[in-house]
């Protein structure tokens, strides 16, 4: 069997969502605010060695303290992605302005030399997507940005997602290619969760992986904004939220971006008059990355492609919506079932 025919543990986590269950309820841990600018990430740098010792179970490599997930990449899926965003982009017409951006993962700045071999190199599987993608397209180099800072803390330990900083270097290269001046972190209140063991945790149960649990921060946003969810099988009722689930903890504590995934919600600036409008087309990795938008446009429409089972044409028709950005991990722009998700978007 060729190796790009393998399902990895990431893919049938992007089918299931980003958290084993939706947050419905509050924890005894509370988030804990830092008081002060001196950023957790000084503590968690990610640098490579080269004397580091990689084990390998199933499709997870294990280096010390940290998880990957190895990448086999599936052409055949991948050129269906840039169909579907290209024929996107056509269905919705000149007037509507559409990026794409697509993420790498933490394997392919992880991996000392001697290792590289094991996991297929992800920038060119983007090069190509981008290569084949509608010329009127605009991509977002998120590649660029996230390897100028690859030693920083960008992606979690033991967990399959990226940072809130992996994600605010995501979105100061969106802002560059959508036309406007990014917010500075010092800007925004940090909060963190500590003791955070994620996906690839549980799926190795490896003991090394406690000694560097992860933390899981992120930005309050300093303007006034009203965040409505619409859940699923229930897409027709507005059900007034918060932008961030603090309680969240334990194995579903990146479920405190958004409160995890929904079909579709809906963030207004009360702050902005400015008549910009963006549906953010997402899996899990964009609940990180959609809070730094939010000052820069009247309203964000956040539709997670696995669950919205509404019309996408007429929700940019009728909110009169003059951008689109499409944000998905590299895994999801090379899993048949995601890409399907998008392509039933027509």
């Amino acid at each position: 069997m060729k190796k790009y025919m393998m399902v990895s543990a990431l893919a049938t986590l992007l089918i299931a969502g980003c958290s084993s269950k939706d947050i419905d309820k509050e924890s005894e841990r509370p988030a804990v605010k830092e008081e002060n600018k001196e950023s957790v990430v000084e503590d968690s740098k990610q640098e490579v060695s080269e004397n580091t010792v990689a084990e390998k179970s199933g499709s997870i490599i294990t280096l010390g303290d940290r998880a990957v997930e190895i990448f086999y990449g599936n052409p055949e899926n991948a050129l269906r992605y840039s169909k579907a965003i290209s024929s996107l982009k056509q269905a919705l017409g000149e007037n509507v302005t559409v990026y794409n951006m697509v993420v790498p993962t933490s394997v392919e700045f992880a991996l000392p030399k001697k290792y590289q071999h094991m996991s297929t190199p992800q920038k060119s599987v983007i090069d190509e997507i981008y290569g084949n993608l509608d010329s009127e397209i605009k991509n977002v180099n998120a590649y660029e940005a996230l390897e100028k800072h690859k030693n920083e803390y960008l992606y979690f330990n033991t967990d399959h997602h990226w940072t809130s900083l992996g994600a605010y270097y995501a979105y100061e290269q969106f802002a560059k290619e959508a036309g406007f001046k990014e917010k500075s972190l010092d800007e925004y209140e940090k909060y963190s969760k500590e003791d955070f063991l994620g996906t690839l945790f549980t799926q190795t149960q490896d003991t090394k992986l406690k000694e560097k649990k992860d933390i899981v921060e992120y930005y309050k946003i300093p303007v006034d904004y009203e965040v409505y969810r619409y859940e699923k099988g229930n897409e027709n009722t507005a059900v007034s939220s918060t932008l961030y689930a603090d309680y969240a903890d334990g194995v579903n504590a990146y479920s405190v971006f958004l409160h995890g995934d929904f079909p579709l919600v809906k963030i207004k600036n009360n702050d902005s008059n400015n008549g910009k409008k963006l549906v953010v087309v997402k899996e899990s990795y964009g609940n990180a990355f959609v809070p730094f938008l939010i000052p820069h446009y009247d309203e964000l429409y956040v539709v997670d492609s696995r669950y919205y089972n509404s019309g996408f044409k007429k929700l940019i028709d009728e909110q009169e919506i003059k951008e689109v950005l499409f944000i998905n991990n590299i895994f999801a722009t090379n899993t048949a079932k995601i890409v399907k998700t998008l392509e039933r978007l027509q």
